[in-house]
């Protein structure tokens, strides 16, 4: 819009000043901690969703990343930043990891009585994410109502020492102390 319409007016005159040597740092940073987080698998879809329904299939992190990084190349920094901004604004954006639908699967499998299905997949799961305490306490439970008690509490006490104030850390600890006391 022009000056003369009273509209909105970009501004031409910002100035931003960066240290290239820090830049590089930062960048390097960056790379580091994305192949650090691929390697590790911690996070392999991203799922968009509106009002808390997907609003498509699950995007590969991979693609997602392509596209973000290829809307800052052709608008430019601001323009992919308030773009995001107001799409955030509507739209949720959630990092879905592997083992987190393996578990969910597994969870299915177990309610519909696949015991050894649910148990491969948890298996599955903590082959992705070996400190999962969703999938360790789900495969402690699964474990212990199958009578496999001795690797119940080894999957149990694993899960409880996972990060605090997540719900199956609480769950573990709470069924190892009906366990063993």
């Amino acid at each position: 819009m022009s000056d003369d319409d009273g509209g909105f007016r970009f501004p031409h005159n910002i100035k931003l000043e960066v240290d290239p040597a820090k830049v590089d740092e930062a960048l390097q940073a960056i790379r580091e901690q994305v192949q650090d987080g691929l390697a590790a698998g911690r996070y392999t879809k991203v799922r968009i969703s509106f009002r808390g329904k997907p609003i498509g299939p699950d995007i590969p992190l991979a693609v997602f990343l392509a596209g973000e990084g290829a809307a800052f190349w052709l608008t430019g920094g601001l323009a992919t930043l308030l773009v995001n901004l107001g799409a955030k604004a509507v739209l949720d954006v959630a990092f879905i990891h592997e083992a987190d639908e393996l578990v969910q699967e597994g969870l299915s499998l177990y309610l519909d009585g696949e015991i050894e299905a649910a148990e491969a997949k948890y298996r599955q799961a903590l082959d992705r994410r070996d400190d999962d305490p969703s999938a360790l306490y789900n495969l402690g439970v699964l474990l212990r109502v199958s009578g496999r008690k001795a690797e119940a509490v080894a999957m149990l006490r694993a899960a409880a020492m996972g990060p605090e104030g997540h719900p199956d850390v609480r769950r573990a600890a709470e069924a190892l102390s009906r366990m063993e006391g």
